[in-house]
């Protein structure tokens, strides 16, 4: 019997961990003219599951910083959670603006790990 439970245990967890990762879209589209204005460049296809496979953890792009620490609860990573996007805090009246925030999120990791995209039209395709 306690076999049996260990099975239906793991199994349980497989599917609720599987279900997590899968409820996240392939791809993402970044397009935020409301908060930007006028637009300069086109928005931003982010592929999200290419960043997972790459072994990244959800708080190594996602925070929420209380006295320099990082306390996001990676459970409040669900889409319509209120006050989980980027434009909640980095708005026009932040220390990084919502398209400083993003840039400096990306192209910083990017150049630290020499990896993916580091030029606007890399990101910004036509």
């Amino acid at each position: 019997m306690s076999g049996k439970c260990l099975w239906i245990t793991v199994a349980l967890f497989l599917t609720f961990a599987t279900s997590l990762l899968q409820a996240q879209p392939d791809q993402i589209q970044l397009d935020h003219t409301a908060a930007f204005g006028s637009k300069q460049r086109t928005s931003v296809t982010f592929p999200h599951m290419r960043h997972i496979e790459a072994g990244l953890s959800c708080k190594d792009c996602h925070h929420r910083y209380d006295q320099g620490k990082n306390v996001l609860e990676e459970s409040d990573l669900n889409e319509g959670t209120p006050n989980i996007r980027c434009s909640e805090c980095h708005s026009s009246a932040s220390r990084f603006k919502l398209r400083e925030a993003f840039h400096r999120q990306c192209m910083d990791c990017h150049s630290k790990k020499k990896t993916g995209p580091r030029f606007c039209g890399e990101c910004h395709r036509k």
